[in-house]
């Protein structure tokens, strides 16, 4: 293969061997440069960038933490002031969820079973639950037969979390 280069190059007239020499002199800068220079330079920049957002969310962050310690603390809410069962079943029917099953169990303690709900409402639910006091102790659910629906059993108990 060597062999035959040679005997193409020694055939090229002076003049023509100094058009290709600098032909492969041109077409390695350029290959050089699309193939090395531009892409750590892209790289570069994109890194930059990536260090310029990450560093004004953690900026952005960092504030709200701030702003969060200097809030006034306050006592987790009891619960609301009605019995647990008429406020579960209340807030349940607002919600638009229909409780299968609704059993007190004491004072301030309410077992509940939905058959099928999606879990984004059953999410949101839970947390107006807790935002008034309310809080679950125990959960548990699985896929029921209606597609991107589960089926939910769950212990409410009135008071903040522990």
């Amino acid at each position: 293969m060597m062999d035959r280069m040679k005997a193409y190059w020694i055939e090229r007239s002076p003049r023509e061997q100094w058009m290709l020499g600098v032909m492969f002199a041109l077409l390695a800068v350029v290959i050089l440069w699309l193939g090395v220079a531009r892409p750590l330079t892209h790289a570069q920049v994109s890194a930059r960038d990536a260090l310029r957002e990450a560093t004004d969310r953690n900026a952005a962050i960092r504030a709200k933490v701030k702003l969060l310690k200097h809030l006034p603390r306050r006592p987790a809410p009891t619960g609301p002031a009605i019995p647990i069962e008429q406020f579960v079943g209340q807030s349940a029917g607002e919600a638009g969820l229909t409780l299968e099953r609704a059993q007190p169990q004491g004072n301030g303690r309410m077992e509940i079973a939905i058959a099928s709900v999606r879990p984004v409402a059953m999410m949101s639910w839970i947390a107006g639950l807790e935002a008034q006091g309310l809080r679950v102790e125990t959960m548990s659910a699985r896929p029921s037969p209606t597609a991107g629906s589960v089926s939910v059993q769950a212990v409410l108990v009135r008071g903040g979390g522990q």
